[in-house]
């Protein structure tokens, strides 16, 4: 009987850290910082696809009512680029256009607030309705 309980006890040990091991992200390649393109308009340049890729492109415009993102690169990158716009400015971010639904082009959209628009051409809207990530929210 005490064998069963230990190794009972083992598998459940085992099974739970299996688990935890399972949901965590692998660390994300660091993202460069704002290369500024012309007055009040940036870019969070991508990388090459390989173990290295950060996803496309992010383009950041400051406008006098607040900053529109364009893309938001793979998932988990959201407070990175927060972190990046923030040196450039303290307005909040209001819009975010999506190009198309490529992961490396939406993946972070989830870190932003709700209050934040979501812009992008009707077929991609409609392909992203049909994408796990936001099938919770209406883009």
């Amino acid at each position: 009987m005490k064998r069963i309980t230990v190794l009972g006890t083992l598998l459940v040990i085992g099974g739970v850290s299996a688990a935890i091991v399972a949901q965590q992200q692998p660390p994300r390649p660091p993202l460069p910082d704002l290369t500024k393109v012309k007055d009040n308009l940036y870019v969070i340049t991508s990388s090459t696809p390989g173990p290295e890729f950060t996803g496309g492109n992010t383009g950041v415009f400051v406008t006098e009512s607040g900053v529109v993102v364009v893309d938001t690169k793979l998932s988990g990158y959201g407070p990175t680029i927060i972190e990046r716009i923030k040196k450039v400015t303290d307005k909040p971010v209001t819009m975010i256009i999506n190009t198309h639904t490529h992961g490396d082009h939406t993946g972070s959209n989830d870190f932003f607030p709700a209050s934040v628009e979501i812009v992008t051409q009707e077929n991609t809207a409609e392909n992203m309705k049909k994408m796990p990530a936001f099938m919770a929210a209406s883009v």
